[in-house]
C-alpha cells in the first residue's frame, strides 16, 4: 500500500501535482517569509471548523507580492474570515 502525505497547509488550492513538491515550496521560501503575527493567525485559523475557507500562506505572500507591485495605498476586502489575507 502507498501512503499518501499530504501537507499541513489549509486552503491549498495549489496546480501543482506533487503535495512534497508544494509542502517543499512552503517550508523553504514561503514560511520563512511569514512574518510571526501572520504564522500565529494561520494556525488558530487551521484549527477551526471553517478553515477551508481561509487564504493559504503561498497566496497571502502573493497578494502582498501584487499590492507592492501596484504601490497600493489604500485595500478594500470585503468578506474578511479571519483576516489572514487582509
Amino acid at each position: 500500500p502507498v501512503k499518501v502525505v499530504r501537507h499541513q497547509e489549509v486552503g491549498h488550492k495549489s496546480l501543482l501535482q506533487s503535495d512534497a513538491l508544494y509542502q517543499y515550496i512552503l517550508e523553504t521560501s514561503v514560511y520563512p517569509r511569514e512574518p510571526e503575527p501572520m504564522k500565529e493567525l494561520r494556525e488558530v485559523t487551521a484549527k477551526h471548523p471553517w478553515n477551508l475557507m481561509t487564504t493559504s500562506a503561498d497566496e497571502g505572500q502573493f497578494l502582498g507580492l501584487l499590492l507592492k507591485l501596484i504601490n497600493a495605498k489604500n485595500t478594500m476586502e470585503i468578506g474578511v474570515y479571519t483576516g489572514y489575507s487582509l
